[in-house]
């Protein structure tokens, strides 16, 4: 969908209602009405998701390529534009759930953080968390998109046949980061753990860099990779246990 994301601006939001619920506004303003003035567009693109509780969750732990406004939280205005009639509609993230709003998009300024997501050239990618199911995100096509997605400089890693790359923070290990999952020969013996965050991208030997995950390798991979892992030590050395993640609390 069609979507425009609108933040207060910390230094024009004179009654400091930016992060507050919207039951709580007319206790610091002299209106219960949002005040579009105090607001910068930081976010206009096409997104691929259907609900705004999605919407919410990507913009608040998966932003997309680009991206450069702060995570999406309580106060931000989500404006969704119908693509068959071009009528917008505005809904204010409120502490649990969206509230319609009525808001005036023209007396809002552009941020200086502004992400045109039409125009950015982005990846998919397969991303790999310590305690989490595997996830498909879009990221910036650039080295420093790939560095802040696993929290410092990349180290390539191919140990399958299937031109798929595991993209790793390359000191993970020396940093002390949290154990994530562990990778495995074809005889299911043990060859490695990765240590913190990383990615799973397409590395053909033709292409001079890393691509897409077809939806073939995004597949297997995901399977591959499907449970986190707790490892512990044993007579005959290090297991990894798979689990299930606990389940997410849904309040802002």
């Amino acid at each position: 969908m069609k979507i425009k994301i609108y933040q207060a601006n910390m230094e024009r939001d004179e009654n400091r209602v930016a992060f507050m619920a919207y039951e709580s506004l007319a206790k610091f303003q002299d209106s219960p009405d949002v005040d579009s003035r105090i607001y910068d567009k930081v976010f206009e693109g096409e997104v691929n998701c259907f609900t705004l509780e999605k919407l919410y969750e990507i913009f608040n732990r998966e932003h997309p390529a680009g991206y450069k406004g702060r995570s999406m939280s309580v106060s931000d205005v989500v404006e969704i534009v119908d693509g068959t009639t071009g009528k917008s509609y505005f809904n204010f993230s409120d502490s649990f759930g969206f509230q319609q709003v009525s808001f005036e998009p023209d007396k809002t300024q552009i941020s200086e953080r502004f992400c045109d997501g039409d125009k950015a050239e982005t990846i998919s990618v397969l991303l790999i968390q310590p305690g989490k199911y595997p996830k498909t995100v879009t990221i910036e096509d650039s080295l420093e998109a790939m560095q802040e997605l696993v929290g410092g400089d990349i180290e390539e890693y191919m140990p399958f046949d299937d031109e798929a790359a595991i993209i790793c923070n390359e000191e993970g290990k020396i940093s002390g980061l949290p154990l994530n999952r562990a990778v495995y020969d074809f005889e299911h013996q043990m060859i490695e753990i990765m240590a913190g965050d990383f990615f799973i991208c397409h590395a053909p030997i033709s292409s001079e860099k890393f691509l897409s995950l077809p939806p073939d390798l995004e597949k297997k991979c995901s399977e591959k990779f499907r449970y986190p892992e707790k490892f512990v030590q044993t007579d005959k050395g290090i297991k990894a246990i798979p689990y299930k993640p606990a389940a997410r609390d849904m309040e802002r």
